[in-house]
């Protein structure tokens, strides 16, 4: 088991390689599942995409103001190297401050922003919603999916590799 609870930012991705070479010391191909809780949307790199929420937002040298992009693609697929099952509980509330932010890691995830993850995920992976409702993501529920995060603020779902 690994769990990711609410570590500080500057620490995951170190907190990550650190799994990962713990894996490789100790023989083990992989967890049999990681759970990140109330982090993903701290795993955001690249570039700064804050003018898309404000178009008069002015990138400061220090990036406080900044939210970087979310790479699902490059995210999921380190995370799943680290276990055979990524288990996801997020809160976000996109018009709410996230105040253990830095620079441009953190700002909760847009509805747009879920629905691209979710796009991308429903298409290579196996997706199970377990908040607030069960349900299996592919093609039919992944329309639902934009009604149910606009009533809730906090989800719960579990990614693996398709059979």
């Amino acid at each position: 088991m690994c769990v990711v609870d609410y570590v500080p930012r500057a620490h995951i991705i170190f907190l990550i390689n650190q799994l990962i070479n713990l894996l490789e010391k100790e023989g083990i191909r992989k967890f049999d599942f990681v759970l990140v809780s109330k982090t993903l949307h701290h795993l955001r790199t690249g570039k700064c995409v804050a003018k898309e929420r404000d178009e008069e937002h002015k990138c400061r040298e220090d990036e406080e103001c900044c939210i970087y992009g979310f790479e699902e693609q490059k995210i999921f697929e380190r995370l799943l190297k680290l276990g055979k099952r990524v288990i996801i509980y997020e809160y976000f509330e996109p018009d709410q401050n996230d105040y253990d932010k830095v620079r441009g890691r953190g700002g909760y995830f847009t509805t747009k922003e879920w629905k691209e993850t979710f796009e991308y995920l429903s298409k290579k992976y196996k997706v199970e919603f377990i908040r607030p409702q069960q349900f299996h993501l592919d093609k039919k529920t992944l329309n639902e999916v934009d009604s149910t995060l606009k009533q809730v603020d906090c989800i719960c779902f579990y990614v693996e590799l398709a059979n």
